[in-house]
């Protein structure tokens, strides 16, 4: 993430009161991916519950930039040479919004991954939305504060 303009390099009172905003929306943002990465092990929990083998997933990464994205996986199991199974995951396309397609995710899966596919999915959509909006939000207090630090009216 861009860093916010602080210390002696801030111009005037005006730039001053845009930093606390900054630091807030920095703030909501951790709430927002630890939020995620709690709902992602309360998933692996719950289909660990049911005892079946698991071949949907959720990941939620974290660029370094430090942006977020939560994405539905699909589990690929393959045979090693010599023997035994590897495992891969395939990142399932989103498209357009911040919901998954259930079909694109969850067709001709099993009722219990369905149902939590169903459970699930609403909560890491809210979580999506929210995660760009306050990212939108942090660049335009960001913008904001970079041109009243050049040109300070006050």
């Amino acid at each position: 993430m861009i860093e916010p303009i602080t210390g002696a390099a801030i111009r005037g009172e005006l730039s001053t009161r845009y930093l606390p905003m900054i630091l807030e929306c920095d703030a909501i943002h951790d709430l927002l991916r630890t939020e995620a990465l709690r709902l992602k092990d309360g998933f692996i929990q719950d289909a660990k519950d049911e005892g079946k083998l698991l071949y949907r997933s959720v990941q939620v990464k974290t660029n370094r930039e430090g942006s977020v994205s939560i994405v539905w996986t699909r589990i690929i199991f393959s045979d090693k040479p010599g023997g035994g199974k590897r495992q891969r995951q395939e990142v399932i396309r989103k498209g357009d919004g911040y919901t998954y397609n259930p079909n694109a995710v969850i067709r001709k899966a099993d009722y219990w991954l369905q149902q939590l596919f169903h459970q699930y999915e609403p909560k890491f959509a809210m979580l999506r939305e929210a995660l760009v909006m306050n990212m939108k939000a942090r660049k335009q207090l960001l913008e904001l504060q970079r041109r009243v630090n050049a040109n300070p009216p006050l």
